[in-house]
């Protein structure tokens, strides 16, 4: 995800440049500053800028003053200047300040287009992955599918763990930005799930080693998913069957006890009844399926934790760790701390 700012004093110019970006950066967050002291809030703000369009002549500080203090805070953010005055001072000016374009007002849709794809080197490749990996984050959370969701980013959350590749840390950021795009445009409801969730983003590109703190960030994500999830349970748009509600409820309380009768209540039938079409529906008994998915999470803790297997019983709320370890070689084939062996000694000799 790209972090681009646009520093304009003139909101018809500024809307203008907001609206040229999104269409041509996919994966693009877009920040505003009307005043010279706004980008420098900004600039001490953000972990980092990939880019910022500066009006020359907005208010204290000037733009110049801004480029300054941005080469000082990043060298590597690149810079196109904006403005009307094309006298050869300001243009000698600009070139002093290593800004990598400078664009004379009013600028041409084609030329501002021309000018952050060669900025910033873009693929169009890259921009149409971006643009999928968005749709396919829109379509589970628009059809409020709790447990694809949790596959999906639990496997991002995995990959960025198992890899020392920056790639798999991008992905990961780039889903979540996405996520905190779509919460943002949800408005207030979701505000609070939405500042926890852009403080981990934050924390994640400040550490970005995000195995050292696995249990944490998987807790973190759990909050913020069901906060959006129930969020979306509740829209007039929603039209979420009783197997589908049970479902739900088995993915929101995950890391909880998930008892029958209290799944059935909240899925609005009988317990008798719902383990009974659950089982004929999904091909699955209701409790196997609660192992399952607890399992599943099981699994990602035992390979990218340092947590106990008595402690990871507890955290998925199983008070018996010998239960706990006879129900995962069930699922599995395996003991816990067989599997973990195994996944250290796969990983050691990848």
């Amino acid at each position: 995800m790209l972090n681009i700012v646009i520093v304009e004093d003139e909101p018809v110019e500024l809307e203008a440049l907001r609206r040229i970006i999104s269409q041509c950066v996919e994966n693009a967050v877009i920040h505003e500053a009307s005043t010279g002291k706004k980008a420098v809030q900004l600039i001490d703000r953000l972990t980092h800028i990939d880019m910022m369009l500066v009006d020359i002549n907005i208010p204290v500080p000037k733009g110049n003053q801004v480029i300054n203090y941005l080469k000082r805070k990043n060298s590597q953010t690149k810079v196109i200047v904006t403005t009307a005055n094309d006298d050869f001072e300001t243009v000698r000016g600009m070139f002093n300040l290593k800004v990598d374009d400078y664009l004379l007002k009013p600028v041409k849709k084609s030329t501002l287009t021309d000018a952050i794809a060669r900025t910033l080197a873009l693929d169009n490749g890259d921009n149409e992955k971006f643009r999928l990996l968005k749709q396919h984050v829109h379509g589970l959370i628009d059809r409020c599918d709790y447990a694809r969701w949790h596959d999906f980013l639990f496997a991002k959350l995995n990959d960025a763990c198992v890899s020392d590749s920056l790639q798999e840390h991008h992905e990961l950021a780039d889903v979540l930005e996405i996520v905190s795009q779509y919460m943002a445009i949800k408005g207030e409801k979701l505000a609070s799930a939405s500042l926890q969730l852009s403080a981990l983003i934050k924390e994640i590109a400040c550490d970005g080693r995000v195995k050292n703190r696995y249990f944490r960030t998987l807790s973190r994500l759990l909050e913020v998913s069901e906060a959006l999830f129930g969020y979306m349970l509740k829209s007039p748009d929603s039209n979420t069957d009783f197997i589908e509600r049970a479902k739900f409820h088995i993915e929101k309380n995950i890391l909880r006890e998930v008892t029958l009768d209290d799944v059935a209540t909240k899925s609005f039938v009988s317990s008798c009844y719902l383990s009974r079409a659950f089982k004929k529906i999904t091909g699955i008994g209701f409790s196997n399926y609660i192992a399952m998915r607890k399992i599943s999470v099981a699994k990602s803790l035992l390979q990218f934790s340092d947590m106990k297997v008595n402690v990871i019983a507890l955290e998925l709320a199983y008070q018996d760790a010998n239960y706990f370890c006879r129900l995962f070689k069930k699922e599995t084939g395996i003991s816990p701390s067989d599997y973990r062996k195994r996944m250290r000694q796969e990983k050691s000799a990848a």
